[in-house]
């Protein structure tokens, strides 16, 4: 198997999550070794590099990714050109690819395995596809956004820019009456629920409308997910913030998800309209997937995951505690989780599909169980998210500062009740508010300066008078004076060379001028052994 770059490694509050996709493709190797002319045999970060699945990439961005019932393939859309590509989990490489007309708004697998698809296209086609490739093609009156499947049914459904519900029949072959939506204006996302005849539809007014599909004239009770203090707060471009931009049920269908344009996820049970818990991702961008999670086959810890284009947060469903949180570089398109494990897969824009493995979450599947071994093995380093360089700063003091524009930018970190700042911007905006604040700063240094020299001033010396050591400093000198006279032996020399260095060099003047060096006078002998330890000794 191809092993691109270690597995990257963040922790978080003692939870690890590997990044499996992290590092450059393998277009770019090749690329950055036909430049430089070396060979990838001596290249560490390839040798290092790990792909999970091979190919599991796009030319330019892929926008959908999903896992078969089964769980033995796994299918993506990207661009460009608009393409599928079909993966064989248990072989970790691709199985084929598909060319398409025009991009994949979204998709879905009518089968358990990859036999049957169907792909909406954003110029309102409809598209299914066999094993043997391309079967049929359709249009929708309206551009679609999200497609569901109702398997009890055979109803496939399609929401978008108007105020109905298209629904096909796969049995029969035909359109069948359209689900007309009360009180919403277009549809964002339409669910269907796992266990129930159960449809429901979100999108604008802060609404969610659920239908029996036995019988789609008579609407069952509306949702109201969006707060209206959330029209008030900043959300994506085109959509206001009490917009319901996704939705998604458990699978045992008992619980609902829903997330707004304001970035809030809430979670419901079915059987009332109170939120069980909410969580706000912090940051103003709108939530475009949420999905429910569990740890593993035998776990009844029901997750959520939700992501916008910059985050993924993992929480639990009951308590909105966050088990896990991912921060891309790149602009996120959509969120899967793979059943019943620790992975899940991000669409993003950019090359590569991302893959994550979270041994909390659960054990990685079956197959490529060899990751429990390797996660310790192959990782690289810990990144462990510290803010030691970064200011804290409430709203009101991004208010203060005029910052608050930069809210849902790389330049704010969202934390508890406020946000993280690069420190050296919190400077400039800081300078930028007190224009003055230079000039005192230029006056401190300039005190500092002066300070500094005062300290600094040599002393005046008197003749050849010095403050500590005078009878020593005098003998030192008549050393100095003996060996330089004509016909001096070399022991003379020698100790001149020895007093001249005791008397220029810097780090003996302490010697003559610091108190705390003074000699003790004890007499004759104490002076003549002090001088003797000084001098070389003579016969």
């Amino acid at each position: 198997r191809g092993l691109a770059m270690a597995m990257q490694v963040t922790q978080l509050n003692d939870v690890k999550v590997y990044n499996l996709t992290a590092g450059k493709s393998l277009p770019q190797f090749l690329e950055e070794a036909r430049k430089k002319h070396h060979s990838l045999r001596k290249d560490e970060d390839f040798r290092k590099r790990v792909d999970i699945i091979q190919d599991f990439e796009f030319n330019i961005a892929s926008t959908r990714v999903a896992v078969s019932p089964d769980g033995e393939y796994l299918a993506a859309t990207g661009v460009y050109p608009p393409e599928v590509r079909l993966f064989e989990a248990r072989e970790l490489g691709m199985k084929c690819s598909r060319g398409l007309n025009t991009e994949v708004v979204d998709f879905r697998f009518l089968s358990d395995d990859y036999r049957k698809l169907v792909f909406l296209l954003d110029d309102r086609t409809v598209e299914f596809h066999a094993q043997y490739g391309f079967h049929h093609r359709l249009r929708v009156p309206k551009a679609g956004r999200s497609l569901d499947y109702d398997a009890e049914s055979c109803s496939l459904l399609v929401g978008g820019s108007s105020s109905e519900v298209v629904r096909l029949d796969l049995e029969v072959g035909s359109f069948q009456s359209p689900i007309a939506l009360q009180s919403m204006e277009e549809v964002h996302q339409v669910a269907v629920n796992p266990a129930l005849p159960v449809v429901s539809c979100c999108g604008d007014k802060g609404l969610v409308e659920s239908y029996d599909l036995r019988d789609t004239a008579k609407p069952l009770r509306s949702l109201r997910v969006a707060d209206p203090e959330d029209a008030l707060l900043p959300a994506a471009a085109g959509t206001s913030g009490d917009h319901v931009t996704c939705c998604a049920y458990a699978p045992n269908g008992m619980f609902f998800a829903a997330g707004t344009a304001a970035g809030v996820v809430r979670v419901y049970d079915i059987r009332s309209s109170k939120p069980l818990c909410e969580r706000d991702h912090m940051n103003g961008f709108a939530i475009r997937s949420v999905s429910f999670h569990t740890r593993g086959p035998d776990s009844k810890d029901l997750l959520v995951g939700s992501a916008d284009q910059k985050s993924v947060k993992i929480w639990e469903a009951g308590s909105a505690k966050i088990a896990a949180s991912v921060e891309s570089p790149h602009t996120i398109n959509q969120l899967v989780f793979f059943p019943k494990s620790g992975m899940f897969f991000t669409a993003n824009d950019t090359q590569r599909i991302g893959v994550y493995f979270v041994p909390s979450l659960g054990l990685a599947p079956p197959w490529c169980s060899f990751l429990d071994s390797m996660t310790e093995e192959l990782e690289e380093g810990s990144k462990k998210v510290v803010f030691d360089d970064y200011q804290f700063l409430t709203t009101d003091e991004l208010e203060q500062l005029g910052a608050t524009e930069l809210i849902g930018t790389k330049y704010l970190q969202p934390y508890m009740h406020g946000y993280f700042m690069d420190h050296r911007l919190h400077a400039r905006l800081k300078t930028a508010m007190d224009p003055f604040r230079f000039e005192e700063y230029r006056k401190e240094r300039i005190r500092q300066r002066i300070e500094a020299k005062r300290t600094m001033r040599t002393r005046v010396k008197v003749g050849n008078k010095v403050q500590v050591n005078q009878s020593f400093h005098n003998r030192l000198q008549a050393d100095a004076e003996e060996g330089g006279t004509e016909g001096a032996s070399k022991k003379r020399k020698a100790a001149a060379d020895r007093a001249k260095a005791l008397l220029n060099e810097d780090r003996f003047k302490a010697m003559f001028e610091d108190a705390d060096f003074a000699i003790e006078d004890k007499g004759v002998g104490a002076e003549a052994a002090a001088l003797a330890e000084a001098l070389p000794a003579t016969r």
